[in-house]
């Protein structure tokens, strides 16, 4: 499954617990977990909310118990989410270069649980400035026009009271305010408008225009630095074994 990967039981992670006080994990839910993805939630000032969901085998008792420990250590999981908002930022800094859109990073979290015998990444950040927004219109396209797509989905969610007025790629499936592209899908070139159902003059917001057809071909490596924060292993804390 695209996103999942094996917990990596080693002197790298067994290093990183040593010395915390772990205290006890919370049992494992039982619900079924979810899938890998990737969601853009955007603002009508062009700010979003991305949220990034990686999914891990836990294969034994021991991997589930490894994992249990990482989510009970404050420490290590403090350094893995601020090496990740670093990553972050370097992205908003390049894009915003390439842009010339002022951009940040901000109010990141991250929460691990565990379903069964997988365990959940989430991994959420603040990204000002990630659409262009202006006289209730939103564009949005980079980072990901610039990329070969995701190994996961990407889900853009727009605001309430917006509607796509124009994209290319088409994505896999479209419905209020959110457009979902498969995994591996071609993003290159993507754009996205999404209009104010009431523009500023009080007139009704222009008909969506035709899409291209989506695209679910290709199996690159994923989209830069993205795939690098979509694995734990750039932590040094899990192997990125395609499960």
């Amino acid at each position: 499954m695209s996103g999942r990967h094996t917990l990596l039981t080693s002197v790298a992670l067994s290093a990183l617990l040593v010395g915390a006080v772990a205290g006890p994990a919370a049992a494992a839910q039982t619900d079924a977990p979810p899938e890998p993805s990737l969601t853009v939630d955007l603002a009508a000032d062009g700010d979003a909310r991305l949220t990034l969901v990686s999914t891990y085998d836990l294969d034994d008792e021991s991997e589930q118990a490894a994992f249990d420990d990482l989510r009970s250590n404050e420490t290590a999981r403090d350094a893995y989410e601020q090496r990740q908002t670093a990553r972050w930022q370097s992205l908003a800094e390049n894009t915003s270069a390439r842009t010339d859109r002022e951009m940040a990073v901000t109010n990141s979290s991250l929460t691990l649980s565990r379903t069964n015998a997988t365990g959940v990444a989430t991994y959420s950040v603040t990204w000002t400035g990630l659409a262009a927004a202006e006289d209730g219109l939103l564009t949005f396209g980079e980072p990901f026009a610039s990329s070969d797509g995701l190994d996961r989905p990407l889900v853009v969610v727009f605001p309430a009271g917006y509607q796509v007025t124009s994209v290319s790629p088409g994505p896999a499936n479209s419905s209020d305010g959110r457009l979902v592209y498969a995994a591996d899908a071609e993003l290159d070139g993507l754009s996205v408008v999404a209009t104010s159902s009431t523009a500023p003059d009080g007139t009704p917001a222009p008909s969506p225009t035709a899409t291209a057809a989506g695209t679910t071909g290709g199996s690159g490596p994923g989209f830069g630095a993205v795939g690098a924060l979509a694995a734990l292993a750039a932590a040094g804390l899990f192997a990125g074994r395609r499960g």
